[in-house]
């Protein structure tokens, strides 16, 4: 049971498996365009083709940020836990991580909204990076978090990215509307996730045109291939069949959610994403025993290279929601491994 890299393995069905054709000959022996697919994106995103920039899946976006704007150095603030590759792709192009640790606080994860407040004001760093729903924790910023976070960033040279690869998975706060006023802003979105296009490669960055242009600069041409931008127009077109799939996965992690809080050994935080955090008693081993029965978790604790995060991390496990035929089997072995 593929539990371990959120992907959301079974929102398709296959019907919209089926729709998505094999690449004719025409399409493998030609480069592909990707002028169709930048409309149907800012179509889907509400922006013009000018402020979008296709990358072969989200974490690819974050590098090209990250190269473009800390590659001779710099400052990056970084609420942790957040996504691992944030921290080794910051490392690798020399820039310098300052870490601000979430907090636990009665039964959930709290933004550091004052903290980063503080060191955004500062105006050393040159990138802000948020994950929002934040993974591995699987809590969103707040509206109230995101209305102070713009505020306090206007007249700031610092960028501002907020990788909203869960949006579609979440109540819906978002850094986009914020995009005319800030003109540092970059959001980052992918079809990995809300579409189970994680095969396919197909992130993209929403900006101001100029951003976009200036990002442009380090990415190789035709990064995305023939097939995959086929995929991924054929499930736009079809974005409100696969809306009614991803609300089944929705529903299912509610499910999830509140049978695994009738495990008195488990304790369960709040999810807006596919996946749910949980912490138990030694964590190591109940990965390894479920492991043990086919079925993969991945362990929260080595996620983050920061101590703060580590400590916050131990004895968590992260959970992609199982799709409901296979939900009474983790649960059942779960309870197993803990009595």
């Amino acid at each position: 049971m593929p539990l371990d890299r959120n992907e959301s393995y079974w929102l398709l069905d296959d019907e919209l498996v089926k729709a998505v054709h094999a690449p004719s000959k025409q399409e493998l022996s030609t480069y592909p365009d990707y002028g169709e697919l930048k409309k149907a994106l800012a179509t889907y995103a509400g922006v013009t083709p000018e402020q979008i920039l296709i990358t072969p899946g989200s974490v690819t976006a974050i590098e090209y940020i990250a190269r473009a704007y800390t590659e001779n150095g710099g400052e990056t603030i970084l609420p942790v836990p957040t996504f691992y590759c944030y921290e080794t792709i910051l490392e690798g192009v020399g820039s310098e991580v300052l870490p601000i640790s979430y907090e636990e606080y009665d039964g959930r994860f709290i933004f550091p909204l004052a903290k980063t407040i503080e060191v955004l004001k500062r105006g050393s760093a040159k990138i802000l990076f948020l994950c929002h729903p934040n993974n591995p924790l699987g809590c969103p910023l707040s509206l109230s978090d995101i209305e102070a976070l713009t505020a306090a960033a206007k007249g700031s040279d610092t960028l501002i990215v907020s990788d909203e690869a869960y949006f579609e998975f979440s109540s819906g706060t978002t850094f986009l509307p914020s995009l005319s006023d800030l003109p540092n802003l970059i959001v980052i979105r992918t079809l990995s996730k809300a579409f189970a296009l994680s095969g396919a490669r197909i992130g993209y960055v929403i900006a101001s045109p100029e951003i976009v242009k200036k990002i442009e600069k380090v990415v190789l041409p035709w990064p995305v291939a023939y097939q995959s931008v086929t995929a991924a127009l054929t499930l736009l077109a079809q974005a409100d069949k696969v809306k009614s799939r991803r609300d089944l996965v929705i529903a299912a992690r509610e499910h999830f959610i509140e049978t695994l809080r009738t495990i008195p050994e488990v304790t369960v935080y709040p999810s807006e994403t596919n996946f749910v955090l949980i912490r138990v008693p030694d964590a190591v081993y109940v990965r390894d025993v479920l492991l043990a029965h086919d079925i993969r978790v991945v362990l929260g604790e080595p996620m983050s290279h920061s101590p703060e995060a580590k400590t916050l991390l131990k004895d968590t496990l992260r959970v992609v929601v199982p799709d409901p035929k296979s939900e009474a089997f983790f649960i059942t072995t779960l309870q197993n491994i803990l009595r």
